[in-house]
């Protein structure tokens, strides 16, 4: 068995030093790390080399999702076979250790999932949910949330105490068999930025009845330091696109 880690960096390297989990997840044999550097950061291919983590810079800024598949065809590249693979999308912000990550893979297995989410939570006593598991949104979820911070689409994990499958996780942290997101295609590069998760989730489910096991028994940290959407930002901007593109997608399959 092989559990792939793509983590994709934009400046991340105090943090990275700070929670030390790539560090501690390459030294399993079994976990392979490897680091995507989408600016090319001072220091953190040295950092990188230091604790057997697999390095590669980017000669042009990509999106989050073209990067993951960067590193996916990597990974598939030097691999004999995708049979007992599996490929992990991992924020830098994330922390998680690797009993948690073979716990999922165990219970991915025993519930013949393709693709699941954990658990998260944005503070270490885990009292603050991250609302990291939704239903597929209509574009008034999308209105309300920008406009009254208030998003219909959230499921309250607060109601969920055993495994079950959902229809999208967040791609802070997503698992996936090698063999099914090599039959994805992977993310929709067309995504620069925001809801490329969501479509990957949406064509799993789609296109092979393959939603998202939440597996709520699997308790992580994000701390997330979401990025300012306010009117006209170039986040808001690249959200606007991406819901755009999402629904285009989804009402003309384009």
């Amino acid at each position: 068995m092989n559990i792939c880690i793509s983590v994709v960096s934009h400046g991340h390297l105090g943090i990275l030093k700070n929670l030390n989990v790539l560090p501690n997840l390459a030294k399993n044999k079994i976990i392979k790390v490897q680091l995507q550097d989408n600016c090319k950061e001072k220091g953190l291919k040295e950092w990188c080399l230091e604790n057997n983590i697999n390095y590669e810079c980017n000669n042009e800024f990509f999106g989050f999702g073209h990067n993951n598949n960067i590193v996916f065809t990597r990974f598939k590249n030097a691999l004999q076979t995708l049979d007992d693979g599996y490929f992990v999308v991992l924020n830098p912000d994330v922390v998680i250790n690797e009993a948690q990550l073979f716990e999922l893979i165990i219970t991915m297995q025993s519930n013949k999932a393709k693709v699941a989410a954990i658990n998260l939570y944005k503070d270490k006593e885990y009292k603050e949910s991250d609302d990291s598991i939704r239903n597929y949104p209509k574009l008034s979820d999308f209105i309300r949330s920008f406009l009254f911070k208030n998003n219909p689409s959230v499921i309250d994990k607060s109601k969920v105490n055993k495994p079950c499958f959902v229809p999208w996780a967040a791609g802070s942290f997503l698992c996936f068999t090698m063999k099914h997101y090599e039959r994805l295609n992977g993310f929709d590069e067309g995504y620069f930025m925001y809801c490329e998760d969501l479509d990957i989730c949406y064509r799993s489910d789609l296109q092979y009845n393959a939603k998202v096991l939440y597996c709520p028994n699997i308790k992580a940290i994000h701390l997330a330091q979401h990025a300012n959407r306010t009117i006209f930002s170039k986040h808001f901007i690249w959200h606007l696109c991406s819901i755009f593109r999402y629904f285009s997608k989804r009402i003309f399959g384009i």
